[in-house]
């Protein structure tokens, strides 16, 4: 009798384990006792189900606090376990997730696996849970374990480098958290890319002061209820009246709709803080950013209307000098662009013949090329060749970037000026759409989004010089410029205006 008994509570057990691995939400509420709202419902949902989440939102949202939550609740779940959590500082790893680990331990003593120190809880050799932070020496790769989970708090300011180390554990039950706000977050880095150009391999959500669940939309009206993330109402979120009571604030401290009206004043004074702070969104509003991430995700891989499907085809040539330099080759047909070819450094009459064979298969209007140092070279070469008709092309077109802009009153020089008309171009696609698509290629992205600008004392417009744009990302912005030479427009009566037309 006591061996059925023993079996049926075996089974039970086994049983209501894999009710709370399918709904880790009512694991944390039920066990954990911590109190969640619909979106982080769908945050812990999504972590044990797909291999990586990434969460950016408002303040004041919860993020942290249901990250431990999640950390402690996939420790005690499997039984061979390792959770490893990290954020840029020690203070960010002991004093924002661990404080609310400890917190979850204390309350639920006796109950909790392992015994958890102020950056530990060890269970057993082979299931553990620890903290660190990046910016102290500490070796990050090898961990394995046939269930495991990486929590990267404030992940904003964390480098490629460590999303590369942890790569090589992401095998067998393996899983990634990453949460942060978003102010502070430039255009480049890891965090904001899994939103957008590599959102494929993440599952992403973004979070607003208007979905906390002290919220009622109805206070507020239509013009605001585009901030709502509609995948709540399927979580438990009600679409009339506020998802918790008024009252709770007092134990749960959350953004709530006076918090949200104190700070009604920064859509006006301070857009960079209301799209940070209170949407949770990746500003486009830093210092010296000359193309917003924004305006060329709109473009990547777009549908293009029929007035720019089709039209001359242009080649710009940006041309390797040293180092580990490349050379690239751009071409566009009509306003859609791609890469036809980057290839490591030659010397220049092998370029000129790999240019030349590339033209062959499909001919075109102009070539441009960067006609500084190395780059004289091979554009003398294909001028030469263009006049023997051994190039199929109409025009060949020597860019020297440091020269004269035709707008010198505007401009500082002809690469600000060409940078700056594909900042035009840009703009218009983001306002307008189906006008330009460029390839899914995250090296153009960052040579797009990375480069900066200035205003000279003068009001002429400089842009930085490619040494400038290497000093940050380690490589020269090859695909860039080859881009921008594509693109650029040669005579000067083209003005932007009808450039696009």
């Amino acid at each position: 009798m006591s061996s059925a008994i023993e079996a049926r509570k075996d089974q039970q057990s086994a049983s209501l384990r894999n009710k709370y691995l399918s709904d880790p939400g009512f694991y944390i509420e039920d066990v954990l006792g911590v109190k969640i709202w619909s979106g982080m419902k769908m945050v812990a949902e999504s972590v044990f189900k797909n291999k990586r989440t990434s969460v950016r939102g408002c303040h004041g949202i919860s993020k942290t606090v249901v990250a431990a939550a999640i950390a402690v609740a996939f420790l005690n779940l499997y039984r061979r376990s390792i959770v490893i959590t990290s954020a840029p500082t020690h203070r960010q790893v002991a004093r924002l997730l661990w404080k609310e680990v400890r917190s979850i331990y204390q309350k639920r003593a006796g109950i909790l696996r392992g015994e958890c120190q102020t950056l530990d809880i060890k269970v057993a050799p082979d299931c553990y849970m620890l903290g660190f932070s990046t910016d102290q020496p500490v070796a990050i790769e090898g961990w394995h374990s046939p269930n495991i989970l990486f929590v990267l708090d404030e992940a904003k300011g964390l480098d490629q480098w460590i999303y590369d180390a942890l790569e090589g554990s992401m095998i067998a039950n393996a899983h990634m958290l990453e949460i942060s706000t978003t102010d502070g977050a430039d255009q480049q880095c890891p965090f904001r890319r899994h939103h957008s150009t590599e959102r494929s391999q993440w599952a992403a959500f973004k979070f607003s002061a208007f979905d906390s669940p002290y919220v009622d939309i109805a206070d507020w009206g239509e013009e605001y209820r585009q901030y709502i993330n509609p995948k709540l109402y399927d979580y438990g979120k009600p679409k009339k009246g506020a998802e918790w009571p008024g009252e709770l604030i007092a134990d749960i401290p959350i953004a709530d709709g006076e918090w949200i009206k104190d700070k009604l004043n920064w859509k006006e004074s301070n857009p960079f803080l209301w799209e940070t702070k209170i949407l949770g969104e990746f500003s486009d509003l830093g210092e010296g950013v000359l193309i917003p991430l924004r305006w060329v995700e709109r473009a990547i891989e777009a549908e293009v209307e029929p007035p720019y499907q089709n039209g001359e085809i242009e080649y710009g040539l940006d041309v390797a000098r040293m180092g580990d330099d490349t050379n690239v080759l751009y071409r566009r047909s009509g306003w859609v662009f791609e890469m036809v070819k980057e290839w490591g450094q030659v010397d220049t009459m092998q370029t000129c013949g790999i240019v030349k064979n590339l033209i062959d298969q499909m001919p075109g209007q102009s070539l441009k090329i960067d006609s500084i140092g190395v780059g004289a070279g091979v554009y003398d070469r294909m001028e030469e060749l263009l006049y023997t008709n051994q190039l199929n092309v109409e025009w060949a077109y020597g860019i020297n970037s440091a020269a004269k802009a035709d707008n010198p009153r505007k401009f500082f020089n002809t690469r600000a000026e060409m940078w700056w008309q594909a900042r035009e171009l840009f703009q218009r696609n983001w306002l307008e759409g189906g006008i330009m698509s460029i390839p899914a290629d995250m090296e153009l992205v960052e040579d797009l989004t990375g480069m900066k600008y200035t205003t000279k004392s003068d009001g002429r417009i400089l842009v930085e010089p490619k040494e400038d744009f290497k000093k940050r990302y380690g490589r020269s912005p090859n695909k860039g410029d080859a881009f921008i030479y594509c693109l650029a427009k040669i005579q000067e009566e083209f003005a932007i205006e009808e450039w696009v037309e």
